[in-house]
C-alpha cells in the first residue's frame, strides 16, 4: 500500500520518504491486515508499544541524528532498537549454510582476545556483530537489520526467518549468472532465534538517495542499464514441471498488504492464479470467475512464459555509483527474498506495488522496458482490479 504525500508547513517538500512516513506506512499495513482478518478487531490494541514516542523521535530533523552509529550497549535507550541486543553469546549456533573462508578469517582473530583460551563460535560471532557498523535498520529494528562487519563483508540479521529464499537465490545466481551485480553469499547461521546472512559488501549508494538529484538523461541511462540486467535474468532457463517461486522450492510469495506464502507447490499458471485469488476475503465466486475470464490466458489462449524474477525492484534495492563522466552506473541489486521463477508479467506487477493514485515519484515513469506495465498492460490492469477488490 503506497504512502500518500505529506508536506511540511511551507508546502514545498514531500515527506513521504521520511523515516516517520515509512514507519506509519508499515503500521498502516499491519492494521489493514488485522481488519481484513477480523473486521471488528480493536485497533487500539494493534499499535506497537510506545508508538507516539517512537513516531516523535523519528520526526526529529535528520541533521540531529547521525546516519551511521556504532553498537554501544550503554548508549541504547530501549532494548528493541537493535536486533543484536537479542543475541546471546552462550547460545548454540546452527550452521545452515557453511561460512566462507573470508568470514572464517574475519571471526578468527576474536579468539585471540581471550588470552589464548578457546572461544566458541557464538561468542566470536557476538563480538564481531556488536562492533559492526549499522548500514540499515527496519522500521521495527529488533526484527531486521544490516551491519557492515568489514570493508568486504556485511551481515543481514533477521528474526524468526521462515525461509532462505534470498540466500538460495544468491547461490543460484552465483552459479548460473555470476556477472550479474548481486552480493556473493558467504554463509548463513542461526543463533538466539536470529538468522545471520553473510554476504559481500556492495560499497555504493542506494538509488533512492540520489534519484531526485538526477536529470532525465541520467534516469534514462539507469533505466536502460537495469533493463539489460533484468533481461539477462529473464533468460535463465526454467525446468518445466518444477514448482514456481523460490529456486530451492520455497514456494510462491504474494506481497501486497501482507505477505502470503503458497501452502502447496505451484506448477502451473492456473495454480498460480488460484493462489493470487486465495485470500481470506477473495470476493464472490462470480466476481472471481469474471476476473479470471479477463486474463490474457483466457481471452487469447496464450500463457505467459515463466522467468526468473526479482520480485521487489525499487530504488532502495538498487545500488549505484558515480563514474568519472558524471554518469551513474548500476553497481548492485539487493534484497532477493521475494525472488524466484514467476509468470513474465509478475515483475511489472511487483515493481508498481507502491504506486499510489497520488504518486509524485517519477521513478515509475522510468521502469525498465522489459518489465514495464506497458508490455503487460492487460495483466497489470487485471491485477490492479484484483488487488483493490479481492486481496
Amino acid at each position: 500500500m503506497a504512502e500518500k504525500r505529506a508536506f511540511d508547513s511551507e508546502g514545498a517538500q514531500p515527506a513521504s520518504k521520511s523515516k516517520a512516513a515509512r514507519f506509519n506506512a508499515h503500521i498502516l499495513k499491519k492494521l489493514q491486515a488485522a481488519v481484513m482478518k477480523d473486521p471488528e478487531i480493536n485497533l487500539a490494541e494493534q499499535f506497537p508499544p510506545e508508538y507516539p514516542q517512537r513516531l516523535m523521535e523519528m520526526r526529529k530533523p535528520i541533521e540531529s541524528s547521525p546516519k551511521k552509529t556504532k553498537y554501544n550497549p550503554p548508549g541504547f535507550v530501549k532494548a528493541d532498537e537493535d536486533i543484536r541486543r537479542s543475541l546471546c553469546p552462550s547460545d548454540p549456533v546452527e550452521i545452515v549454510f557453511p561460512l566462507s573462508d573470508a568470514v572464517a578469517k574475519l571471526i578468527e582473530p576474536v579468539s585471540q582476545t581471550a588470552g589464548g583460551l578457546p572461544v566458541g563460535l557464538s561468542q566470536r560471532l557476538f563480538e564481531v556483530l556488536k562492533s559492526s557498523e549499522i548500514l540499515w535498520k527496519a522500521p521495527f529494528a529488533r526484527q531486521k537489520g544490516v551491519f557492515k562487519c568489514s570493508a568486504e563483508i556485511v551481515v543481514k540479521a533477521v528474526r524468526n526467518m521462515e525461509h532462505y529464499t534470498e540466500y538460495t537465490a544468491l547461490q543460484y545466481l552465483d552459479r548460473h549468472m555470476p556477472n550479474i551485480p548481486v552480493p556473493k553469499p558467504l554463509g548463513l547461521v542461526r543463533m538466539s532465534g536470529i538468522s545471520l546472512i553473510f554476504m559481500s559488501h556492495m560499497g555504493s549508494a542506494p538509488l533512492g538517495e540520489v534519484w531526485h538529484t538526477l536529470d532525465s538523461c541520467q534516469k534514462t541511462s539507469l533505466s536502460n542499464q537495469l533493463n539489460t540486467i533484468l533481461a539477462d535474468l529473464r533468460t535463465l532457463p526454467f525446468t518445466e514441471g518444477t514448482p514456481l517461486g523460490g529456486v530451492a522450492g520455497e514456494g510462491c510469495r504474494d506481497l501486497r498488504r501482507h505477505v502470503r506464502l503458497s501452502e502447496t507447490p505451484i506448477t502451473s499458471l492456473e495454480d498460480f492464479e488460484t493462489f493470487l485469488f486465495s485470500s481470506s476475503h477473495p470476493g464472490g465466486n462470480v466476481f472471481v470467475e469474471f476476473l479470471r475470464r479477463l486474463s490474457p490466458s483466457f481471452t487469447s489462449h496464450s500463457d505467459p512464459r515463466i522467468v526468473f524474477t526479482h520480485g521487489d525492484i525499487r530504488p532502495d534495492n538498487i545500488m549505484v555509483e558515480l563514474a568519472d563522466n558524471n554518469k551513474y552506473m548500476v553497481s548492485g541489486i539487493l534484497d532477493w527474498e521475494y525472488s524466484g521463477f514467476y509468470p513474465d508479467y509478475y515483475e511489472s506487477v511487483r515493481c508498481t506495488n507502491c504506486l499510489s493514485p497520488y504518486e509524485e515519484d517519477d521513478w515509475f515513469l522510468y521502469l525498465p522496458e522489459c518489465v514495464s506495465p506497458k508490455i503487460y498492460a492487460q495483466w497489470w490492469l487485471l491485477d490492479r482490479v484484483r488487488e483493490t477488490r479481492v486481496v
